[in-house]
């Protein structure tokens, strides 16, 4: 074989081999990029109005031993007015000089 056909044949197998080789990286299935699930809204959205409806509950029933406390401490207070004696003037007043 002549050199120059051997050069000419390994150069183009070598270019063959390079565009078979591009050709078939390019053709790899790559792998589908991850899908980000949400979270099911339905099952989120019922734990969270649970939740808020369990803090209404307990809101209200702090309200409730509040508003009791304040009646207890106005009786308190009324009983206590009530109870004070008035302070009575002396019977006999000195003349003022």
């Amino acid at each position: 074989m002549n050199l120059k056909l051997w050069h000419r044949m390994n150069g183009s197998l070598l270019t063959r081999a390079v565009v078979i080789s591009v050709v078939v990286q390019g053709c790899a299935i790559a792998p589908p990029p991850p899908v980000e699930r949400e979270p099911n809204p339905v099952v989120d959205q019922s734990a969270k109005v649970r939740d808020l409806r369990k803090q209404i509950r307990e809101r209200d029933r702090r309200i409730e031993e509040l508003e009791s406390q304040l009646e207890a401490l106005k009786l308190i207070d009324q009983d206590s007015v009530k109870q004070k004696t008035p302070l009575k003037p002396p019977t006999t007043l000195k003349p003022l000089e």
